[in-house]
């Protein structure tokens, strides 16, 4: 099932085009991490029913958004870029105010919320003042908020930004579990940490989308998935000898001194390679089959494509 659906979505302010022409389909269990600057969050807005498009139709669960809107925010868990956090509060009064305004019954809420605490591994700030917690702490109190309503969709703000490692490790762990159990996920970000959880990327500037879809295939399509790793004597010989072979693609060279050996077909040239790269005695001491990181990868798919790198 398509649980979000954006059909050449544009929204213009006076005289400036700020989002143009952007289509998106997400389904049910999905993820999807959307870079950009404050475009990226006005996308979000729309796509919570907090702005409308100009033009352009957005569906969220199977209804128009703008038809049915009042119907649909019940079951979208929306953080914004600067969510209000009543200083005066304490943790579980906040999280009581926010679940109470959803219309859940007494009893349900104390359920709800003692679960939520659990699961964000944050128990033991239910009883302090909202003013007494760090920042990262604050935060986890905003998405504490809208994580404990079990909506179908989740439309979230810099998530990860502002938190501790281990809050960080909370948020990915819980979105995990939200995405298995059917619940879609869309959040801006500008930290690349969680990636290995994402299941699709888009990258936007100047209010278009330059490059989106399912990231590992993004990545494919720039980089090869497998590489050689080699440790050497002398680095120079080395690669002025591969640049030779016939079966290689590409040579890198990593910080500490490591060579990269891709292969124009893993697959097929890599036992071959390996037996000559042994048997020409270039001063190997290893040679190890690599996998790309999937993080790092982004970060350079991201630097490209904002260079206009990617075609």
């Amino acid at each position: 099932m398509i649980t979000v659906s954006l059909k050449d979505v544009t929204l213009i302010k006076g005289n400036k085009v700020v989002l143009s022409k952007i289509d998106i389909d997400l389904f049910e269990g999905e993820q999807l991490t959307i870079f950009g600057n404050s475009e990226a969050d006005i996308l979000l807005a729309i796509i919570a029913g907090i702005i409308p498009p100009t033009q352009g139709d957005v569906e969220v669960l199977g209804h128009n958004l703008l038809k049915n809107r009042r119907q649909l925010l019940s079951q979208i868990g929306y953080i914004p870029p600067k969510p209000y956090i009543p200083s005066f509060m304490k943790v579980r009064e906040y999280l009581e105010l926010s679940i109470k305004m959803r219309g859940t019954k007494d009893q349900d809420q104390r359920e709800q919320i003692k679960s939520s605490l659990e699961k964000l591994k944050l128990t033991e700030l239910s009883d302090k003042p909202i003013r007494t917690l760090s920042d990262s702490e604050k935060k986890m109190v905003a998405l504490a908020s809208v994580f404990i309503t079990h909506n179908k969709l989740f439309v979230l703000s810099n998530p990860f930004d502002n938190l501790s490692p281990h809050h960080r490790e909370s948020v990915i762990e819980f979105l995990r579990t939200a995405s298995k159990e059917g619940a879609t996920c869309i959040f801006t970000s500008s930290t690349f940490d969680h990636l290995r959880e994402t299941d699709k990327i888009a990258i936007m500037k100047d209010g278009k989308i330059l490059a989106q879809g399912i990231l590992k295939s993004l990545i494919q399509m720039m980089y090869d998935e497998q590489y050689l790793m080699l440790k050497v004597v002398d680095t120079k010989t080395v690669i002025d000898k591969l640049s030779k072979f016939p079966t290689v693609k590409k040579i890198g060279l990593g910080r500490d001194g490591t060579v990269k050996l891709w292969l124009k077909d893993f697959d097929s040239n890599v036992s071959s390679t390996i037996e000559l790269l042994f048997s020409l005695n270039l001063g190997i001491r290893q040679v190890s089959i690599k996998q790309i990181d999937i993080v790092e990868s982004c970060k350079q798919l991201y630097q490209k494509t904002m260079k206009g790198e990617h075609s």
